[in-house]
Parts: C-alpha cells; structure tokens; sequence
C-alpha cells in the first residue's frame, strides 16, 4: 500500500477558507479553550493564529469562535456549534480523499464514474451482486414506476420496479447512471426458459461452491458478466450447464448520487 499523504484545501470566494494548519488551530482551541494556547500546541506566534482566525471569520458565513468572559475559570474562547461542524466535515472529507486515492491502482474501477469510483470506496454491502448501468426508460403504472436500465454487458435491459415516490427522490431521469444491487438468494435459475414479462436472462454456470446448506455459483450472462447466486444443495447442477436465471424487479434495489 502505498504512504501517501493527501493535504486537503477548501476555498470560499477564492481565498483560502481552511487548510491544515488552520483546521489544527481550530482543534487547539476546542481543547484549551485558549487562543494562545492553541497557538502554542499549534506551533505558531500568537499574531499569526490571530491572523488565521480573523481571515475565517470573514470568510466564515457564521462565526466560528464564541468569547467567553468572567466566570470561574476568567473566561476563554470556544467554538461555535458550525466551527464543530466543519472540524467534522473536514475528518469525513480527509477519509474521502484517501479512499479515493486508495482506488488509483485498482484498474477494474473506472475512474470515468463518479458513482462507481464513490461506491467502491465508501459503499459496503451484504449485497455481492452490484452492477452499474443507465437508466433506459421509466414507465408509470399502477403502483410502482418500472425503471428499465441498461448495463454495459447485457443486451437487454434489467427492470426494476420501485415506489414513484423513490424515483421522484433518486431523481430518475433518461440517462441518468445508477447502482444496482440484488442479493445472491433473490436469482432464481431455471433449466427452460420461464414465461416471465422481464428480467429472463440466459445464463452460463461458470462455477459452484459447495456450502453446508447451499450452493454459492456464479453465471456469466450477456457479453461476461458475472453475477452470484445462491441455490439448494438438493439441486443438481454443473459447471458449463446453460441455464436461465430470473431476477424479481421487486428484488432490486437502486442507488444514485
């Protein structure tokens, strides 16, 4: 694994709102309820972390820091509930940054698509079958919203069907570039073709793993791609058997950016 070291900048209004040495003077200050303390801890003159600060400020659309006066302890400075924010924003954009740096040698992920490069990097699920794809069409029935979508290796589109009001809030529209995920129990293999409206897919057995109660195979379908399934141990099948595969439009849940 490579040691890199990834320096994050943010700019409002094309000066620099935070950048490291700023965001550990923030810190500083949260811990010593000081600002020459923190300028201390921070390794920097008093004048200079008072410079830093009021450059923030009047960048900052809400103050960061509140003055504390009298009081038992003769008073000091905090910060405000949006200068707690941003040190936390910050922390979430630092760990972004290195997982995507992290991708740049993991040729399989393209770096073409800003969905499937943040999935692979912040996304974990249960799930082992995600695909990406496109949305094709949208269809508005009785009560649900068919959302046909095209993946680069089928050559038929994959259907599935949710609520109209999870296509209003993934904001679906023609083109848009989605994630597919559909766990490996929910594909459903047939030895002749089932007489089902959508989501019949040839496919070929590529492999079988033996568990206790199951058997975890993988399929090729399309032009290559390779998907899980999960059936019984009681049925009997081999590798290069040709067979169907069904996927319930129910079963397929949908992510987008």
């Amino acid at each position: 694994m490579l040691d890199s070291e990834v320096l994050l900048t943010i700019k409002l209004h094309q000066q620099i709102f935070v950048d490291p040495k700023r965001i550990r003077l923030l810190r500083e200050i949260a811990k010593s309820g000081s600002i020459s303390q923190a300028a201390k801890n921070a390794k920097v003159s008093y004048k200079s972390a008072w410079d830093h600060l009021e450059a923030m400020n009047s960048l900052s659309p809400i103050p960061l820091l509140a003055r504390n006066t009298g009081g038992k302890n003769g008073g000091g400075t905090t910060l405000t509930n949006y200068a707690k924010r941003l040190l936390k924003l910050y922390d979430l954009l630092e760990q972004t940054q290195h997982k995507a740096f992290s991708i740049l040698q993991d040729e399989q992920v393209p770096l073409d698509s800003q969905l499937s490069a943040t999935a692979r990097f912040s996304l974990q699920s249960s799930a082992r079958n995600q695909f990406f794809g496109t949305v094709k069409s949208l269809k508005q029935e009785s009560n649900h919203c068919a959302v046909e979508i095209q993946l680069p290796l089928l050559d038929q589109p994959i259907t599935a069907f949710i609520t109209p009001q999870s296509a209003l809030r993934l904001q679906l529209v023609l083109g848009k570039e989605v994630m597919l995920m559909i766990k490996a129990p929910w594909i459903k293999l047939f030895a002749k073709k089932p007489q089902k409206s959508c989501n019949v897919f040839h496919a070929l057995l590529s492999s079988a793993n033996q568990q206790p109660n199951t058997k975890e195979i993988i399929l090729t379908l399309g032009k290559g791609l390779q998907c899980f399934a999960s059936i019984e141990n009681t049925v009997k099948i081999q590798k290069n058997d040709q067979l169907f595969c069904y996927i319930d439009p129910e079963q397929i849940v949908l992510l987008t950016m």
